[in-house]
């Protein structure tokens, strides 16, 4: 399943390696920590899925993989949650 931003109006800004976004329509900022601040940047890339995010993730933070795996599908609910990655399904 690819994951995809949900709006090219989303408004990042980057701090000390940690990403505030603002979502215009839901009119909230969303604060990110370093690991999903790290799997938002890596999903900008077309095609970005949980199993192609938990090896990047892995060696970014020198964790092994079912680590990283836990750790990335965790920011991804997160993400989803606050409306800012959708799922979708391949065609």
């Amino acid at each position: 399943m690819r994951l995809e931003r949900v709006s090219a109006l989303l408004t990042e800004v980057e701090v000390d390696g940690e990403i505030a976004i603002y979502h215009p329509l839901t009119d909230q900022v969303v604060l990110l920590n370093a690991s999903a601040s790290a799997i938002w940047r890596l999903t900008a890339a077309d095609g970005a899925t949980v199993d192609g995010l938990v090896p990047l993730v892995a060696e970014a933070f020198g964790i092994d993989l079912d680590e990283a795996r836990r750790g990335v599908e965790a920011g991804v609910e997160v993400l989803v949650d606050e409306q800012l990655l959708i799922r979708v399904d391949p065609a």
